[in-house]
C-alpha cells in the first residue's frame, strides 16, 4: 500500500452473491473494525471516497452497509472474488484489495 502503511488486515473473504448485490457480510472473526454503526472510509485510486457503515444486526452479525452497494457496483465486484479489507493506522480509514485465485496463485486486480 506504499504511503498508506501501516495496514492491519481486518478480514478476507470470498464474495457471495449476497455480498455483491446486497450488504457485505463481515466474518465473525474480523478484527480492527469499528465497534458498530461507525463510518469506515475507503478512498479509491481515483480519489473517490466511499463511506461504509459497519452495522451490527439484532442477531449480532455484522455487515457493511451505506455506500457498500454503490462501491460493489462501481468496481464491478463479482461472486467468487477474494476481498481483503485493511485498516490504515488508527483512524477510520480503510483500504480494500480484490483479486482472484487462478491456478493456485492469487492475482490482485484492484487495490483501492
Amino acid at each position: 500500500f506504499g504511503k498508506m502503511e501501516p495496514a492491519y488486515l481486518c478480514f478476507e473473504k470470498r464474495l457471495s452473491n449476497r455480498d455483491v448485490h446486497g450488504n457485505l457480510e463481515i466474518p465473525n472473526w474480523a478484527d480492527y473494525l469499528p465497534d458498530g454503526n461507525e463510518v469506515m472510509r475507503v478512498t479509491d485510486r481515483d480519489g473517490i471516497t466511499y463511506e461504509f457503515i459497519a452495522s451490527v444486526r439484532a442477531d449480532e452479525r455484522r455487515s457493511l452497509t451505506h455506500d457498500w452497494r454503490a462501491f460493489a457496483f462501481a468496481k464491478g465486484l463479482r461472486t467468487g472474488e477474494l476481498l481483503s479489507v485493511y485498516r490504515l493506522g488508527n483512524d477510520n480509514e480503510y483500504a480494500v484489495q480484490v483479486g482472484l485465485e487462478i491456478h493456485g496463485k492469487f492475482i490482485v486486480w484492484e487495490t483501492l
